[in-house]
């Protein structure tokens, strides 16, 4: 499935492998990560959200995958 980057400029086409390798390499550098649990269950709400704008949260413009990931972050409408 195609997507479109709303991170950028210029609108373009990501697929949905390239975001999960983007995800994949970014979250490798990160230290602080809440566990596999945790994640999972902060990206199954992340799913069901009505400002999910596909694989992009519609409030702040994060990859959903990548910030569900991150034990320093919280969602941005304090639903995790």
């Amino acid at each position: 499935m195609d997507n479109l980057c709303f991170g950028c400029d210029v609108k373009q086409q990501i697929t949905d492998t390239e975001i999960e390798e983007m995800i994949a390499f970014q979250l490798a550098m990160e230290s602080e990560k809440v566990n596999r649990e945790e994640w999972l269950r902060r990206q199954s709400i992340c799913e069901h959200c009505s400002a999910r704008q596909g694989p992009t949260c519609g409030k702040c413009g994060c990859f959903y995958k990548f910030r569900t990931a991150l034990e320093g972050k919280s969602c941005p409408i304090s639903l995790w």
